[in-house]
């Protein structure tokens, strides 16, 4: 049994984060922190967690006190940087959701995140989580970075076609949408009901996004080649869900039994990846769980390859992720807690 931390835990990707561990054989849940709503429980926000994780919340620097084994960061972005060093320095093992650790350069970091680093020294030793395609340093590692949402859809999605070196890695388009709880929970005017409801929102297209560099990175590594990425964003009206469809150039043509071979060969062992044989998936299948689930078509009579890949923003793409590779880094089962 181990003991494991939440840091801002009042927030949707938290909250979720609660309800796994919570489930989880091997995990006790030593605390729980959050500024805002210090002195309530996690049932108190989200009365799914009655009976299930009605632990109280409180403040970080109570927080710092109590002995733990790993602590899952869920707090904004340029929070991490300040807490993890010394949460490390003490020994506990660190799951990071937010964006601190996503950059493997202190110069990458501030070109897509638009502030310096706090404590730069510690990128080059993150491992970065996505857990299908770096299981074995994950198993090795005491500061892992928790994939992007968005990045996680993308890099999953294409990963064995970029990794065999069959398409055109400067020439990659990428239109996802996510639900609105990726946006998090703080209050914004796009998030009203009378705003979001019958609306698809696109946003931070071309390079905008902060997720373009970690979708580049990733996937330049995986190519061995320097890989570019054209990103259009949207939200749309849906509570959870990432829905990303992605044109790709072949270098020469494929048959539909040759990328479903090199798809298999890839994903057939791993639990959370589905592809799908025949049609498309869409969100509803991923939908609160952690599955990756992809898909793809070719375009008849053009060099045109277009893959779907869908996850649940808050599983795959958050919560269940970090989970999973809690999992890889204490040896427990992949899927305890997710099941």
């Amino acid at each position: 049994m181990i003991k494991a931390g939440i840091l801002g835990a009042s927030g949707y990707t938290g909250a979720r984060l609660a309800l796994h561990l919570a489930r989880h054989r091997d995990v006790e849940i030593a605390f729980a922190t959050s500024r805002k709503d210090k002195g309530r429980s996690m049932s108190d926000l989200y009365g799914a967690l009655g009976n299930v994780c009605d632990i109280e919340l409180i403040e970080p620097s109570e927080a710092e006190k109590i002995d733990i084994d790993v602590l899952f960061t869920c707090a904004p972005d340029q929070t991490s940087m300040k807490v993890v060093p010394g949460y490390l320095k003490r020994g506990v093992s660190i799951v990071d959701l937010a964006g601190d650790y996503r950059m493997d350069s202190e110069e990458s970091y501030e070109e897509w995140y638009g502030a310096p680093h706090e404590s730069p020294e510690y990128l080059e030793q993150k491992v970065f989580g996505l857990t299908e395609l770096y299981r074995d340093k994950i198993a090795g590692t005491r500061l892992l970075s928790n994939p992007g949402c968005y990045p996680t859809s993308v890099i999953l999605g294409i990963a064995p076609l970029v990794e065999a070196g069959l398409v055109q890695c400067d020439d990659i388009f990428v239109s996802s949408v996510s639900g609105i709880s990726g946006a998090g929970k703080g209050l914004s005017e796009f998030k009203l009901f009378y705003e979001a409801d019958s609306n698809v929102l696109p946003y931070k297209h071309g390079r905008a996004h902060k997720h373009t560099g970690e979708m580049e990175q990733e996937l330049s590594k995986i190519a061995g080649t320097s890989c570019r990425v054209v990103f259009a964003p949207h939200v749309v009206p849906m509570k959870t869900g990432i829905v990303s469809t992605i044109r790709l150039s072949m270098k020469e043509k494929m048959c539909r039994d040759d990328v479903m071979a090199l798809y298999r060969e890839r994903y057939d062992s791993e639990f959370f990846v589905r592809v799908h044989e025949n049609g498309l998936p869409n969100s509803k299948y991923v939908a609160d769980t952690n599955f990756c689930d992809i898909g793809f078509s070719i375009a008849e009579d053009t060099d045109t390859l277009i893959v779907v890949s869908t996850i649940c923003n808050l599983g795959k793409g958050a919560s269940g992720q970090a989970v999973q590779n809690m999992n890889v880094m204490f040896g427990f089962d992949e899927k305890e807690g997710l099941l």
